[in-house]
């Protein structure tokens, strides 16, 4: 099932990636997919196709909530339409609401579109793995990092096996940032971002290119991205090729203390 790798892609790269605050704490595997707690309060711990593979029952979902809900912070769990259909009735009853809606794009890495005129895409170089970091907060999350325990998330990133992080420059100066990684030939394009200022100029464009010439050159026969709907990334990524695989919600339970 095209669901079934996608979501494993997905849980894969976040389940490889050495985050400090994630205190040493495994993953969980429920029916098919994975709860994966990246430190107390995370906006980033989830759990990730959950209920491809069967039921989910009340007792795995005590088991998500203790995992991800640990210090206090608010269970976020991803549902998709080939979920097991009695699971979004059970997270209503637990007080679950929807966050937000994510578009989910796939397509094969070949034909590769050509590359934009005037911008420079690249992996990212020895050394270049704090500036990469840097970016990364500046245009994927619109903000400079807010500590080093913070910015060492992003230079984690970077250092994670499998994964390969790119730059995209214009004028020979840094603008922009993404990620690859394989998981059993599904390359997974993710943390796309382009500083403020610099958006509308091609460059997200430009790397989304780079890196599916990437996955067909180290063999994935899939290409895939997630996007929020309507928004310049989903224009970018049906620019160059991506359909639309199927929709995701993102249901939350708030942490207690917001009751």
């Amino acid at each position: 099932m095209l669901a079934r790798r996608i979501e494993n892609a997905q849980a894969e790269q976040i389940d490889r990636t050495p985050i400090s605050s994630r205190q040493g704490v495994p993953a969980l595997r429920v029916a098919g997919g994975r709860a994966l707690f990246l430190g107390p309060r995370s906006s980033f711990s989830a759990a990730i196709g959950v209920g491809l593979d069967g039921m989910v029952g009340l007792s795995d979902l005590d088991r998500i909530e203790d995992l991800l809900g640990q210090g206090g912070g608010a269970v976020r769990i991803e549902l998709n339409p080939f979920c097991e259909p009695s699971l979004s009735g059970k997270l209503g009853a637990r007080g679950y609401r929807v966050e937000r809606f994510l578009q989910v794009w796939y397509r094969q890495p070949t034909p590769v579109p050509p590359p934009v005129p005037g911008i420079e895409v690249r992996p990212v170089r020895p050394g270049e793995e704090l500036r990469w970091a840097e970016l990364f907060f500046l245009a994927y999350l619109g903000r400079p990092a807010a500590s080093e325990l913070e910015l060492s998330g992003g230079v984690g990133i970077v250092r994670t096996q499998g994964n390969t992080c790119f730059l995209a420059l214009q004028n020979g100066e840094p603008r922009g940032v993404g990620v690859v990684s394989v998981t059993d030939g599904v390359a997974l394009l993710s943390a796309d971002g382009v500083v403020p200022l610099y958006r509308g100029k091609g460059l997200q464009l430009a790397l989304i290119q780079a890196r599916m010439a990437w996955a067909a050159e180290h063999g994935a026969d899939l290409v895939t991205a997630s996007t929020e709907p309507a928004t310049a990334s989903q224009r970018n990524y049906e620019k160059s090729g991506f359909r639309c695989a199927y929709p995701k919600l993102v249901m939350v339970r708030p942490p207690f203390s917001s009751y």
